[in-house]
């Protein structure tokens, strides 16, 4: 089955912060480990509405500063960084239209708790549904170092609201990388290798 359509199976965390502390934290139900070295080094980065991401190894991080809220997400190698930017966009959204995040926060008096009774069932929802929400597309690109066709998964509101077209991004996997173009209609229309540095 694919990644995005039991991305559960994937999840290492979700978490939903401030600068100060954890307004709601998702893991699994078998998970006691704890995340607090990564939030802090992703709260260090300043720079609000741009996705960030970090290769830890064992564990892929996906992170955006939004309304003055910082949304994480960690999960296995093996889920694509568009799959996991697109979950954190529903995420984002469902939040605040839950809950009027701005007013709860003036109190400064309220438990982090408070959200986790009403959000559990639906970010449960969001994951459980994740294949059916129409957040993302499937693209088939060629790699000419594998010499395989890959599935590239790309986020809808990448290509919808990009500027120009088509929209250049890279997809890194197996030491490598390929620079694909998409268009308006999801289509590649080309594909290079692109060196990677760092």
């Amino acid at each position: 089955m694919p990644v995005y359509k039991n991305i559960k199976e994937f999840l290492e965390f979700i978490n939903i912060s401030n600068e100060k502390f954890t307004l709601y934290e998702w893991k699994p139900e078998s998970s006691f480990r704890r995340f607090d070295l990564d939030l802090n080094i992703i709260k260090e980065n300043p720079i609000s509405n741009i996705f960030f991401h970090r290769d830890k190894g064992n564990m892929k991080l996906v992170y955006i500063r939004k309304h003055n809220l910082i949304y994480t997400v960690g999960a296995s190698p093996a889920v694509q960084y568009q799959l996991l930017e697109a979950l954190l966009e529903h995420i984002d959204l469902k939040f605040n239209e839950t809950f009027n995040v701005e007013t709860i926060l003036s109190y400064g008096d309220f438990s982090p708790g408070l959200f986790d009774n009403e959000f559990n069932e639906i970010l449960e929802n969001i994951i459980r549904n994740f294949a059916d929400l129409g957040l993302v597309k499937r693209i088939q690109v060629e790699c000419k170092v594998c010499g395989t066709v890959l599935p590239l998964f790309v986020k809808k509101s990448f290509i919808e609201n990009a500027e120009s077209y088509p929209v250049p991004i890279v997809y890194s996997h197996k030491g490598h990388a390929v620079l694909c173009f998409v268009d308006r209609d999801f289509h590649h229309r080309g594909v290079e290798l692109v060196n990677i540095t760092g």
